[in-house]
């Protein structure tokens, strides 16, 4: 699909919230269950990451082909318990295709509690899990609807068609269920793995031999992952030890959400990279001993775009023997309108990309095989941001060359000029009753048949799933952000 079109309107970015106590945003700092010692409340990068899912389903899973070869899967899947009993006995010793495995590890993940598995499938986000009481526990009994919208919205959200893995935000806030359930996360974890599959993430993550030198920030291993922060490109940013931090710390500062390596290994990548690093302590002694600095700064990394973007921050102990404490961290000299450290994922996840919704498991025993996508009972809906929101819609979910790209057409989410849109309206930022397209019924247009449960996507950068990320960034380029 041939992207080099212009795709997105003359529009700023959405705006992120700053220090003016904009609504949603005042967990964004150690405030209000961080420690006196400004250490971060409780959540682990584990269930931290479980709020926020990579969008990496391979499109070819749920092509309309696809579908109908795994129609007797899937008629299953959205009449039985999603439990290693029920699959057992619907593959009767056989073994399940590579689509079938992939459909169903999708399937699993976003349906139950990361304590279930089904078939070697890790649950994630529960949304039919034990505490789901609304949906009901699809480990115990078969879905509802309500279940298979939810997880049906889940699995579509995450389809990429260029074979990565990419992480977003998940937002759904029309009722009060799916509120709680997609809960935004007060800080983002930095991202250990590249997003190309098979590719591991940088070296720097990695135990460290023995005899390796220390009181060097180029070293390249022992390093751990902390958070994201957010910033204005060219924006002068400054970070020193958090209130929290009493030992020399060493700090790394890499661009995007991603960790790096030094400056003498480049990733080659344009979403991730090495900006800064250094030691910092706030011991003079030990400033003059090592070269250590009391505050380490640098310029906000380009992204190839206008508009805030995030920059990563790693840290590790000079000493090896001496581990840091879990509480190490920076924090920013002076906050700005865009510079937040930490950041929250509302904060770092700031492009409205569209929803998705419809029913996944409805019949699909029917059908010439074909590559398109969005088939049955399958729909999406795209944002404002884009000037030609078809060719990021076809890019980000097409399968293959072939045309039709989709047999259900994505059409904007709200009303836009000579469109009609897709969805009742925009609650908390989020799309809700989202509908098929109307088919015409004689003289009068059929009631549309809308959904309980939509996804809205939010993107950390708007090339993030485009395949000609120069032709993306060479469009995004000129805008300017909106500041609060």
């Amino acid at each position: 699909m041939n992207t080099s079109a212009s795709w997105m309107k003359i529009v700023s970015p959405l705006p992120i919230c700053a220090a003016l106590g904009a609504a949603g945003c005042a967990a964004a700092g150690p405030d209000g269950g961080w420690t006196e010692d400004g250490a971060p409340p409780e959540p682990v990068a584990e269930a931290l990451e479980r709020m926020m899912p990579r969008n990496s389903l391979s499109a070819a899973v749920l092509s309309a082909g696809a579908l109908v070869e795994n129609g007797a899967l899937i008629l299953h899947l959205g009449s039985s318990p999603l439990n290693d009993t029920s699959m057992d006995r619907f593959l009767a010793g056989r073994l399940m295709r590579p689509s079938e495995k992939e459909l169903l590890e999708y399937v699993v993940s976003c349906a139950l509690d990361s304590d279930r598995s089904v078939r070697g499938s890790k649950g994630e986000f529960g949304l039919c899990g034990a505490s789901a009481v609304a949906h009901g526990n699809w480990f115990e009994a078969a879905p509802s609807r309500d279940c298979k919208e939810v997880v049906t919205a889940c699995v579509l959200a995450r389809v990429n068609s260029k074979g990565k893995k990419v992480r977003i935000s998940a937002r759904s806030t029309q009722n009060p269920n799916d509120r709680a359930l997609f809960t935004l996360a007060r800080v983002v974890p930095v991202e250990r793995e590249y997003r190309e599959h098979g590719v591991t993430g940088a070296k720097s993550f990695s135990a460290c031999p023995e005899r390796t030198p220390e009181w060097t920030s180029a070293r390249e291993c022992g390093w751990s992952g902390r958070n994201v922060g957010t910033c204005g490109p060219g924006e002068p940013v400054t970070l020193r030890p958090s209130p929290a931090t009493r030992d020399p710390l060493m700090v790394r500062v890499c661009k995007g959400i991603h960790g790096c390596d030094s400056a003498s290994s480049p990733t080659g990548r344009w979403y991730a990279g090495h900006v800064a690093e250094g030691i910092l302590s706030s011991d003079p002694r030990i400033r003059a001993l090592h070269g250590a600095r009391a505050e380490l700064s640098f310029i906000c990394p380009s992204s190839g775009a206008a508009g805030p973007w995030s920059f990563a921050v790693m840290v590790a102990p000079p000493e090896l023997s001496r581990p840091l404490p879990a509480a190490a961290d920076v924090a920013l000299s002076a906050a700005g309108v865009y510079r937040r450290y930490p950041a929250s994922e509302e904060e770092v996840f700031t492009v409205r990309e569209g929803a998705f919704y419809g029913n996944l498991f409805a019949s699909v025993t029917t059908g010439a095989p074909s590559t398109a996508m969005l088939s049955h009972d399958q729909y999406a809906c795209y944002s404002d941001v884009w000037t030609s929101p078809m060719a990021h819609m076809a890019d980000r979910l097409c399968a293959g060359p072939e045309a039709p790209c989709f047999v259900n057409l994505p059409g904007p989410c709200l009303m836009t000029s000579g469109h009609d849109g897709l969805c009742e309206g925009k609650l908390d930022g989020s799309y809700y009753g989202c509908a098929a397209p109307v088919e015409e019924e004689g003289d009068a247009p059929a009631e549309p048949r809308r959904s309980n449960h939509v996804v809205t996507v939010y993107l950390n950068h708007p090339c993030d799933l485009a395949s000609d990320v120069n032709s993306c960034q060479a469009a995004y380029a000129p805008f300017s952000p909106t500041k609060l």
